[in-house]
């Protein structure tokens, strides 16, 4: 049968088509380049763990956003229990659509000025919903920080230098979403809380 120039025409273009979505396909299935460890941990202030250690975590994450809240005391359980065997660096990334994600980890730095960082993290997450500065303040209280310098070193640029650093990094590697995590190097896709928990123990088994 003889095709016309319209049916070549479109024979054309639904070919075309196939192959941008093969080639679209690939790229997309195809795994990332691990990033560096000496890029992840750069200028790393937060970290959990021995820095040999053989199996190393980072997660960029955001104090507001309901997903970090629910990785949280799996993140945690992990550098409970592995604490001689996993490196783990937070890392800050508080998206602009989330009020009190920039004054939390402004909070949080702050507190690490007295000695409370992991302390301060803590209630953050866990008192994720009822985030406020007048929760802020609650929680720096009972933490027994002095109020006068926490609430200086929390409008600090030094402090916001920290963060600004943090999200300069994600930005530069293309973390996009909270939270991102890197497993010695390789960004997860994780579809359940238990995704995260089973890849950094096989990571652990693995290393021994």
């Amino acid at each position: 049968m003889k095709l016309t120039s319209e049916t070549k025409l479109f024979v054309g273009i639904v070919a075309f088509t196939a192959l941008s979505i093969a080639i679209a396909l690939v790229i997309m299935t195809k795994p990332a380049k691990p990033v560096a460890k000496e890029v992840l941990l750069a200028n790393a202030v937060h970290i959990i763990g021995p820095k040999d250690a053989k199996v190393w975590l980072v997660e960029f994450s955001d104090y507001q956003c309901p997903a970090c809240g629910q990785f949280y005391p799996a993140v945690k359980q992990l550098t409970d229990k592995y604490k001689d065997s996993l490196l783990f660096v937070y890392r800050n990334f508080p998206l602009p659509i989330h009020e009190m994600a920039l004054p939390a980890a402004r909070a949080a730095e702050a507190a690490m000025q007295q000695g409370k960082y992991w302390e301060m993290h803590d209630a953050l997450f866990t008192g994720q919903r009822e985030l406020s500065d007048a929760f802020i303040a609650s929680e720096a209280a009972r933490l027994g920080l002095r109020m006068e310098a926490f609430n200086q070193d929390i409008k600090s640029q030094m402090i916001q230098k920290i963060i600004d650093t943090d999200v300069s990094l994600g930005d530069a590697i293309g973390v996009n979403a909270t939270p991102t995590f890197y497993l010695n190097g390789t960004k997860l896709n994780l579809n359940t809380v238990n995704d995260l928990t089973v890849a950094v123990k096989t990571a652990l088994t693995n290393n021994k």
